[in-house]
């Protein structure tokens, strides 16, 4: 799907919510629309870190402490939908240095933004280490069981109607935890659900856990909140409680066709698989509709 960039920029200026303005009368928000609209608001929340550094902190540390009671020595974690990875960063300060960490948004601009977020701070042995790339979270370019612990921090939240699909890519690529800091439409205020039917919001998503065939394991309110029209709540989904010790090894596979992909000079392909995915400043883009046919060289 295409757009004319030089009037939702301008949308945008205007202080015009986009998602809003691309559905419509459409009931959801669509993926393009989404992607849209984070890109064209890169660097808003690097900006909204560095101005509220306390409430960041506040945040993130608590985020931490939760996800340090299930990360285990040696593992692999993974932000989905990280952003500008500000709030990876804030939790990264708490975490030990013997994890690797890899990190996706659907939005380039976000990821090469956070990339200068990251040098500023992130822990060292952390920045050299993390793995950032560009993907969706209905379509995570990873293997089936290859991460110890995911997490998002309200990735999920524009994606109503979407909820069973990326639920289920969350817990395809996760080896034991699943941990979902994001809204909870239903335990919400009035003004606060027609707030996020407005903005097509996630809701159901203990419902949908249990569909899928899993149990919360915790569930509760984050207290270090920016808006109490769209407070947050932690969903501790664990998938498996064998414990497994093994150094990351990343792998990226095709979305399409699943094969494993190798990098090659400035972009990442699977000759069995037929498909090149392009790399941009040193960061994969594994969308597929960024890929092109190749299927000899």
């Amino acid at each position: 799907m295409k757009f004319n960039l030089v009037e939702l920029r301008e949308a945008y200026a205007r202080g015009e919510n986009i998602t809003e303005k691309l559905r419509g009368e459409n009931e959801f928000n669509s993926l393009d629309a989404i992607e849209v609209a984070y890109d064209l608001q890169a660097g808003s929340y690097t900006k909204k870190c560095l101005e509220d550094f306390e409430g960041f902190d506040n945040y993130t540390s608590e985020l931490a402490s939760i996800l340090k009671k299930y990360i285990l020595p040696f593992d692999s974690i993974c932000d989905c939908g990280t952003g500008e990875m500000t709030t990876l960063s804030g939790i990264s300060r708490y975490l030990s240095c013997d994890i690797s960490i890899k990190a996706f948004d659907i939005s380039l601009s976000r990821i090469l933004l956070g990339k200068k977020f990251v040098d500023r701070m992130m822990r060292v042995e952390h920045a050299l280490g993390l793995i950032p790339f560009c993907a969706s979270i209905d379509n995570i370019p990873l293997p089936d069981n290859s991460v110890d612990v995911v997490f998002t921090s309200h990735a999920l939240e524009p994606n109503r109607g979407r909820e069973l699909q990326l639920l289920k890519e969350l817990f395809r690529i996760s080896k034991r935890v699943v941990v979902l800091f994001e809204p909870s439409y239903e335990q919400c205020t009035g003004e606060a659900r027609l707030r996020m039917d407005r903005l097509g919001y996630v809701r159901d998503l203990p419902k949908h856990i249990k569909d899928l065939g899993f149990e919360l394991k915790e569930f509760f309110p984050i207290n270090n909140i920016s808006n109490s029209l769209n407070p947050t709540y932690c969903h501790v989904i664990q998938l498996r409680n064998d414990v497994r010790y093994t150094i990351d090894d990343t792998v990226f596979v095709c979305s399409i066709s699943g094969e494993i992909l190798v990098r090659m000079n400035g972009y990442y392909w699977s000759e069995r698989g037929g498909y090149a995915y392009p790399e941009i400043e040193g960061i994969p883009v594994l969308n597929p509709k960024s890929v092109v046919l190749l299927c000899n060289k």
